[in-house]
């Protein structure tokens, strides 16, 4: 059987439960967001068969966080880009893309 990378968030949530209860929500929520959802949201720009399953990712984000921690989160995130050059493999993340991907009116 063949690996159908669009479902592969699957797994990822899988990984962040784990990470969420051995780390906390915030390494967990690096984790997701800053490794994988903006990963995905990319790809789902440029291949449709990942555009259908963003909103499925979404929803499982929503599930897994409530909105104070995704909101704390969110929150936390510099208004700039930044980047980290201990890890050159994650991605520069803005609290404005993150919005986008999770809006939340408080």
């Amino acid at each position: 059987m063949a690996i159908r990378f669009e479902k592969i968030w699957v797994q990822q949530f899988r990984a962040t439960t784990g990470i969420k209860r051995r780390f906390g929500a915030k390494s967990a929520l690096d984790y997701l967001i800053r490794e994988k959802l903006l990963n995905f949201a990319e790809d789902a720009e440029r291949r449709p068969e990942f555009a259908r399953e963003l909103p499925r990712f979404l929803a499982e984000v929503w599930r897994i966080f409530n909105e104070f921690e995704i909101a704390g989160y969110i929150a936390s995130l510099k208004p700039k880009q930044r980047k980290n050059p201990a890890q050159p493999s994650v991605p520069a993340v803005t609290s404005l893309q993150v919005r986008q991907l999770l809006p939340w009116d408080p």
